[in-house]
């Protein structure tokens, strides 16, 4: 038995801009759950289409079973009633038998279920759908109408869809006054779902539909859209912004660079006779925005950035704090600070540095300070060096109370390394004489490596050369004129 749904697919497929397949697949999730309603499982519903994807054919699978054996009246038939309904003969114990049914005869309980899934299944498509769609339009300019204003002060906005967009009290201009039905630019500052986890367990309103879309006047991304939609320079990539600061209906400071040698960054922003920036302005209201110039040098972009006031010259007082002076004339500090301290607050958020206006005398006795501070420092510095000299200072001690004899020449006073000698004295090595009473094999025992071992011949070499000695070729000890026999390897010599 075949169920026409022509009139039902295609009021879907041109009512809800589903395609062919999704309201198909629609249709089977809804069949299924009504089955499972009724028989508590789905796992023997087969659903078919005709060729034309509008007839369909519910059916209801059977494992032919012996009467003995029978035990589920949903999933199993006996192998008597088998034959009986299909006519065939051959069918045996273990067959599948496709039962046709009709999807009317479904209790209405299960219908209504099935119906209430499938509208569920549309609002997350459409919701689904809405929010792919705007997803790609955050970050960019729109144009909506002012609906309503809400209890606490956001707006609703009407941009054109289905679903109103969000325009939070946090995001408008002090500056601004908006009116109902009045259109306005609006940057679309987020697109979320209702239920995705930063938005989940909120009640704000607007997520009727399961989406929701917030917009923005405030936010410096909005001042940079409006420069980038005026500017041509910058979508060619000729001309870049670096950096924004923002404080909404006060004042806007951008700083822009250029790519190419020929082209002015600030004249490609502000344009012929101020006609760009003029007309990014209006669109805020009148909100006095700053075109700078940024530099790779922080003392001329401080300088840039502090624009209108006129600036004498810039000091890098900590770099790694990022500490910066600006000093100005007298008349200029006022203007430097700007009203309520924006001026110098933009500035230090266009160059991230913590900057200090001063005038001259202010800078000076800031000066002195520093040096007073400087000077006490390095007293105190001058009196822990001393005192860390004197804890350093230790007694020399006499080649007595070292004992090292008379004659002895001591291992500090031949031109060694100075951690050489401490390890040769730590060993108990205080004299070049003591050194030759050991054999190479004696030193390597003792931890002294053949590059040490060398070093100390090669420099005893150089102390004894005006007394006619030479080194054993064997042991490499040195003996004085004359020696026949090594004392310390055995070795003979004969000399010419």
């Amino acid at each position: 038995m075949s169920l026409d749904l022509t009139k039902e697919i295609n009021e879907m497929i041109s009512g809800k801009s589903m395609s062919e397949d999704q309201v198909i697949s629609l249709i089977e999730d809804m069949i299924r759950s009504a089955y499972k309603k009724k028989f508590a499982t789905d796992e023997n519903c087969v659903i078919e289409f005709d060729d034309s994807r509008r007839k369909m054919s519910v059916y209801q699978i059977r494992r032919v079973v012996k009467e003995e054996n029978w035990y589920s009246e949903f999933t199993e038939i006996p192998l008597e009633d088998a034959i009986q309904l299909t006519g065939d003969e051959d069918i045996q114990e273990g067959d599948e038998v496709k039962i046709p049914l009709d999807p009317k005869s479904f209790e209405s309980a299960s219908v209504q279920s099935a119906k209430q899934r499938g509208q569920q299944i549309v609002k997350e498509y459409f919701n689904d759908k809405l929010y792919a769609d705007n997803k790609r339009k955050e970050g960019k300019l729109i144009y909506g109408e002012i609906k309503r204003k809400r209890e606490n002060g956001d707006y609703a906005v009407n941009i054109g869809l289905e679903i109103e967009a969000n325009f939070p009290l946090r995001a408008q201009s002090p500056r601004e006054t908006y009116a109902i039905q009045q259109k306005y630019k609006f940057l679309v500052e987020k697109v979320e779902k209702a239920d995705s986890p930063e938005r989940r367990g909120r009640k704000d309103k607007g997520t009727e539909r399961g989406v929701r879309i917030t917009l923005t006047r405030a936010s410096k991304e909005f001042v940079k859209a409006l420069i980038e939609n005026e500017v041509p320079e910058i979508a060619a990539g000729d001309v870049e912004i670096k950096s924004i600061a923002r404080q909404a209906g006060v004042r806007t400071k951008i700083a822009v660079t250029s790519r190419k040698s020929d082209v002015d960054p600030v004249g490609a922003v502000v344009g012929a006779k101020g006609l760009r920036i003029q007309t990014v302005m209006t669109e805020c209201e009148g909100e006095k925005i700053d075109i700078i110039r940024y530099s790779t040098d922080p003392l001329a972009f401080v300088a840039n950035a502090l624009i209108p006031a006129q600036i004498q010259r810039v000091v890098v007082m900590d770099p790694q704090s990022k500490h910066i002076v600006a000093i100005v004339d007298d008349n200029q500090l006022g203007i430097a600070i700007g009203q309520a301290g924006v001026n110098v607050k933009l500035a230090k958020m266009l160059c991230d540095w913590n900057i200090e206006v001063k005038t001259p005398s202010q800078f000076a006795e800031m000066e002195e300070t520093q040096k007073i501070y400087q000077d006490v420092d390095d007293l105190f510095k001058e009196d822990e060096d001393a005192e860390t000299e004197n804890e350093q200072e230790e007694p020399k001690l006499t080649n007595d109370q070292l004992g090292i004899a008379p004659d002895d020449t001591p291992i500090s006073e031949v031109g060694l390394d100075k951690a050489l000698v401490e390890k040769l004295q730590k060993r108990d090595i205080w004299s070049i004489e003591e050194f030759f009473d050991y054999t190479d094999q004696d030193l390597k025992d003792l931890g002294f490596t053949d590059d040490e071992i060398s070093e100390v011949r090669s420099v005893v070499d150089i102390v004894e050369d005006d007394e006619y000695s030479f080194e054993c070729p064997r042991c490499h000890s040195i003996l004085a004129a004359g020696t026949t026999v090594c004392p310390n390897c055995g070795a003979e010599f004969e000399f010419e």
